[in-house]
């Protein structure tokens, strides 16, 4: 966190004096398109996240046969399972808890189907932006004085995506 607050501070400064060399980012395009999709994408999955885990903890303090059924059920088959439940009225608890669960089962099935189609509108813009394929090593300036260091040998990281979520290149 302090790496990032010390690069903001010193590309604030070099704006500031003019020595800054870079282009801010364009409002435009496939990249502004890909920032404004992908901010709907994270909020419907930090929904459907909070839906599952609200789920969860219903069924652990709801009756005992609901812990039994849901205990152990994957977030996806939780959401179908719960999305097709029919309460019936009975118990005040045990109805309410029913149709609770049933609400956050539709809601995670409609963030499911938001989530898609948010994906299916983003792949084709990355996709169009990314760059041919072809040897890491060939493309990073930095791999080959890491592999000499024995440090993050090319050959460990074997896609773009190993190659960005490091974050930054070798010292």
């Amino acid at each position: 966190m302090a790496d990032r607050f010390r690069d903001a501070v010193s590309a604030a400064r070099a704006a500031q004096s003019g020595r800054a060399r870079g282009a801010p980012k364009g409002r435009d395009g496939s990249a502004g398109a890909i920032r404004a999709l992908m901010v709907a994408k994270r909020s419907a999955s930090a929904d459907r996240i909070q839906a599952i885990n609200q789920a969860r903890s219903l069924i652990v303090t709801g009756p005992d046969d609901i812990r039994v059924r849901f205990a152990r059920h994957t977030p996806a088959a939780l959401v179908a399972e719960l999305a097709s439940l029919r309460p019936r009225p009975g118990s005040t608890v045990g109805y309410a808890t029913r149709v609770s669960f049933r609400e956050l089962g539709r809601r995670g099935q409609f963030l499911d189907g938001q989530l898609e189609r948010l994906d299916e509108l983003i792949a084709p813009l990355v996709t169009a932006r990314s760059r041919p394929a072809g040897p890491l090593r060939d493309r990073h300036p930095h791999s080959g004085a890491a592999a000499h260091r024995g440090r993050d040998h090319p050959r460990r990281l074997r896609s773009e995506a190993a190659w960005a979520h490091r974050g930054r290149a070798p010292r």
